[in-house]
């Protein structure tokens, strides 16, 4: 048994934080392991597992044992976690952006990377995982997190601050605009793009887009409400071809096998993986 819960920020961290979770779940009372496959995702994970350990796999191979409190940056591939006993997992949801305003890190030395927190803040990343660890409940959790986060928000210029709102917009609304259109409304030159792109969001522009390409086809598909040749035209692939290919290359997954076996639950992060 899983349960999957959610948890909007305070109106302060809403540009930096897009939500937090939890999961628990009961997996030793079932007997088979528990497999979750997480797709590639323009946004960073910041993730305590407060119980139980998972192993790490991906298409580049065998990457261990999940560490105790960490950053799993925005990625391009999928991964599969699996185990077979019980874990409870606390999360925060992060904007890309969010590492070079308030960490003074570029997003681009995080993607396809998981780092502990150790590493990455030293002893008060340390201090923080002991923490969310003796935590009774979510609320405390969300509380401890949302003040580490507040207390390391550095003052941005207007003009930083314009580009990430124009990112975040297009990650909330899952939005697809052309390279040069996203440009004029930064007011940035097409280098200037790139170098800002890289350093906020991790991505180059093209690739950047083509995860929200790819997530408006995730959404899609949850919706049951067209068939998949319609949906790669509506999403803006140039064939069939084109689309299968860049499906299965980030998911793993055919889009029709991916289709016919779409997990109905809360939210990807409580499913198993179908695929055998």
């Amino acid at each position: 048994m899983i349960h999957y819960r959610m948890y909007q920020p305070q109106q302060s961290l809403r540009q930096f934080v897009r939500f937090f979770w939890s999961i628990d779940a009961q997996v030793s009372e079932i007997g088979d392991p528990f497999i979750h496959r997480t797709l590639p995702d323009n946004c960073i994970e910041l993730i305590f597992y407060c119980k139980g350990t998972l192993s790490i796999s991906s298409s580049s191979g065998n990457e261990g044992n999940t560490f105790t409190s960490g950053i799993f940056g925005q990625t391009q591939k999928f991964r599969l976690f699996k185990t077979t006993s019980d874990f409870r997992l606390f999360g925060v949801y992060l904007y890309p952006h969010t590492f070079k305003p308030v960490f003074n890190i570029p997003a681009n030395d995080l993607c396809d990377q998981k780092v502990d927190l150790e590493t990455l803040w030293g002893i008060e990343g340390k201090m923080l995982e002991e923490q969310i660890m003796l935590a009774d409940h979510d609320e405390q959790r969300i509380h401890l997190v949302s003040n580490f986060l507040l207390k390391r928000i550095k003052t941005m210029t207007d003009y930083d601050r314009a580009f990430i709102q124009n990112i975040t917009s297009v990650i909330d609304q899952n939005r697809v605009v052309s390279i040069p259109s996203f440009a004029h409304e930064c007011n940035l030159s097409r280098r200037q793009l790139e170098r800002k792109f890289k350093a906020f969001s991790g991505f180059s522009p093209k690739d950047f887009f083509s995860i929200v390409r790819f997530k408006n086809v995730l959404k899609e598909i949850e919706q049951r409400s067209k068939p998949l040749a319609q949906i790669a035209i509506d999403t803006g692939y140039y064939d069939q071809s084109h689309f299968t290919n860049e499906f299965r290359k980030l998911s793993g997954y055919s889009p029709r096998e991916f289709a016919v076996n779409y997990p109905e639950a809360d939210d990807m992060r409580a499913t198993r993986d179908f695929k055998k």
